[in-house]
């Protein structure tokens, strides 16, 4: 899977002053251990007793620097937000509003004003229930009396704007009988504006059948495989020495089926980039997205949906982390992070481990209540590493952090399941698997990646956010091809697999490590195997060159039709099929006359376009890169006069295209298809369109194209997204 980050790379804000320290800390080590020789507990032993006054040193300088809450901080944050609500930039005032929430005394004044304006916001926003939320925790704090009434008319306007007559009356009454034993200001003008809620006739909101909840996650077709946790019953892991652990098809998979279900084992929030912050719209606890967050108590970076979440989080190991929050500590030890969270795990029942071979693994694989063990079992290379120094140093610092600035080793050695009965033994004992498991995470990690967008005018979500680092150890189970045939999205914590393709019975199931040739060439790709997962690629694509994306690059034969491969900083290249040489010169310079047509600024672009169309069918491979340029704008050139037909025929030449070159289940065909079918229907729509001389058969062709679609679509998100994508199609064509 995914690297968290690279195994010397520890992530660190390239603006902050520790980076230097952190800089010189690594180096300074890594004179002394280059390379991980014998076993890690030993070894981590070893490293363990040498001087470490530069570990205590570097995490002195952290907790010099420690973050507490901060009213004053939580004040200016707040006002922050009070700009950009004037602006009416709901979003940004919603995040400020949120870290004056974090920064403030729990149940304070400031903490009550926080959530007050936040309150507005999600008003604003027509997110009802997340302000009623904001409301009753503002009613548990220091707000000031003299405001409350404010907000008990925010109060009574959200139920009346769900429909909630029964909770509207009540909140009338509570409002009524607070404006008589206190006196406010304005007291009579609010208790109006209550009276004249009350009166005001409610409508009932009817609920939308067919609204989904975008965290529902989705079912396998034939169940649950039983031997092979989080893995559908079509698949099987296997076993042999060139491939080692693999997956394969137990029977015939199609395009779209449900392969892998797996909820993370252990998940770390990634920090921002260039900012010690995580989002502060997803639950630290689950990864939902939230908008009336609650804070942790302690420190000022995490967020939760709730008190269930805040307090499962505490009690999992956050008690563990939050000095080190406040302290900054984890985002400058980038994967330590994850791999201290995956020792917690394994607390629970010591270490338990699965004893065997690989043998063990075709017979089960997998525990949904406690995977520490099979976790324990993911490959790590760790002594093909050739820089092991970064693993062990980050391992040191956890480890004297616990022991230093927190109760964590005591309390350990109190367990039933402890592994050790001697502190000392425990702190080397830990260290070491806190090494191993960096190892496991460089090799085995996935970056969990939730949809949003970029703005309010696209159709899709179409913007992939890194929000946390997770474990999967079924999905990682799977073995890397660079044309790879199935994808993958999530769901709060959970990774969802889907089959990209159809695949056969008996043949493997191949996953991408983030190393696609579509996007990086043949020696790349090798380089990156090689120094992030310590092997050479031999997948479909690196094994023959010829389907390499590049190949489609190519010239006509003039002899044979064949592809001249286009090769950089030369003059002649050979035929593939006839082995024929040419000059390249002639191709490039009837090319660049093609080009020329597409840049003039004649008014007769029809025209022009079709010359360019022309030369270039004579000269260039079907699928040559330069024809998307030329089929598009072909396409767009009949979008504006309303020429359906046409528009229908240069998209499809477009579409082939991308199809050769970006695989013909790629997300961007999914959305293209859609946006294509939507300018088509509303052509239709606007009255006559041109050249369209059957149009039930061409409306049949547009169906095909959305259920194409929505097929393509699925695979890269969530039912719900598609789901509401088909609704939109459906009223489009209705109208």
């Amino acid at each position: 899977m995914f690297p968290y980050v690279g195994v010397t790379n520890i992530r660190l804000d390239s603006k902050s002053i520790d980076t230097k320290e952190m800089d010189c800390l690594l180096a300074y080590y890594t004179e002394k251990f280059t390379k991980i020789d014998g076993n890690i507990f030993e070894v981590f032993t070893k490293f363990y007793n040498l001087d470490l006054s530069p570990v205590d040193s570097w995490l002195e300088s952290q907790f010099k620097n420690k973050v507490e809450k901060d009213d004053q901080l939580s004040t200016f944050y707040r006002q922050e937000g009070n700009k950009h609500y004037a602006r009416k930039d709901l979003v940004k005032s919603l995040e400020f509003y949120t870290k004056s929430l974090c920064c403030a005394t729990p149940n304070g004044r400031e903490y009550g004003l926080a959530l007050a304006n936040r309150s507005a916001v999600s008003f604003e926003m027509k997110e009802y229930e997340n302000c009623l939320r904001d409301i009753d925790l503002c009613f548990n704090t220091n707000y000031p009396r003299d405001l409350k009434p404010k907000i008990f008319l925010r109060k009574a306007d959200c139920y009346f704007e769900i429909g909630q007559k029964e909770n509207l009356d009540k909140c009338i009454m509570e409002a009524l009988k607070f404006l008589s034993a206190e006196n406010v200001p304005d007291r009579d003008k609010h208790r109006s504006k209550l009276e004249q809620i009350g009166k005001a006739k409610i409508k009932m909101k009817l609920i939308e059948s067919y609204r989904e909840c975008s965290n529902d996650l989705p079912e396998f077709d034939e169940g649950e495989n039983e031997h092979f946790s989080s893995a559908s019953s079509k698949l099987k892991m296997s076993y042999d020495k060139a491939r080692g652990r693999h997956v394969i098809a137990k029977k015939n998979i199609r395009k779209g089926d449900v392969l892998f279900i797996e909820k993370a084992f252990i998940f770390a929030p990634v920090f921002k980039e260039n900012n010690k912050q995580f989002y502060s719209f997803k639950c630290y606890n689950c990864l939902k997205d939230i908008i009336s967050s609650i804070p942790c108590r302690q420190c000022t970076l995490c967020v939760y949906c709730n008190e269930k979440c805040r307090l499962s989080s505490w009690n999992d190991g956050h008690k563990w982390e939050c000095e080190g929050m406040r302290a900054n500590i984890w985002y400058d030890l980038g994967i330590g992070f994850p791999a201290f969270k995956a020792v917690l795990k394994g607390v629970k029942s010591g270490f338990k481990n699965v004893k065997g071979g690989y043998e063990e693994d075709l017979k089960h694989f997998g525990d949904k209540i406690d995977n520490y063990p099979y976790f324990n079992r993911l490959v790590s290379n760790i002594y093909k590493s050739k820089n092991a120094a970064p693993y062990i140093v980050m391992a040191a610092i956890v480890v004297t952090y616990l022991k230093k600035y927190t109760d964590f080793f005591t309390w350990f050695l109190k367990q039933q399941n402890c592994p050790k009965d001697d502190f000392n033994n425990l702190i080397k004992y830990v260290g070491g698997l806190i090494t191993k498991h960096i190892a496991q995470l460089s090799c085995n990690s996935s970056i969990i990646e939730h949809w949003t967008y970029s703005s309010t005018d696209v159709l899709f979500p179409d913007i992939l956010i890194t929000t946390a680092c997770g474990i999967f150890p079924s999905v990682s189970i799977m073995n890397h091809s660079c044309r790879p045939n199935v994808t993958n999205f999530f769901i709060c914590d959970t990774m969802v697999v889907k089959a990209l393709e159809d695949i056969r019975e008996n043949d493997e199931v191949f996953n991408c490590y983030g190393i696609d040739y579509r996007g990086m060439n043949r020696e790349q790709r090798q380089i990156a195997c090689r120094s992030l997962y310590h092997f050479e690629c031999k997948c479909v694509i690196c094994s023959d060159q010829s389907k390499e994306v590049d190949m489609l690059d190519s010239y006509l034969c003039p002899k044979c039709k064949g592809l001249v491969p286009e090769i950089p900083n030369t003059f002649f290249s050979f035929c593939v099929n006839c082995g024929d040489e040419y000059s390249l010169r002639p191709f490039r310079k009837i090319n660049e006359e093609a080009r020329k047509y597409l840049e003039s600024s004649d008014t007769n672009q029809l025209e022009l376009l079709i010359k360019s169309l022309k030369i270039r069918e004579k000269i260039l491979y079907k699928h040559h890169k330069d024809f998307e340029e030329v089929y598009y704008r072909l396409y767009s050139y009949y979008v504006e006069i309303g020429d359906a037909e046409n528009m229908f025929k240069y998209f499809h030449a477009w579409l082939e295209n991308e199809k050769a070159r970006r695989g013909a289940n790629s997300r961007g065909i999914g959305t293209k298809l859609y946006e294509a079918a939507l300018a088509i229907l509303h052509c239709l729509q606007s009255g006559h369109p041109k050249n369209c001389t059957n149009l039930k058969a061409f409306l049949q062709n547009v169906e095909h194209m959305i259920r194409e679609a929505k097929v393509v679509l699925n695979l890269y998100y969530p039912a719900y997204i598609t789901n509401r994508l088909s609704r939109k199609i459906q009223f489009i064509s209705n109208k």
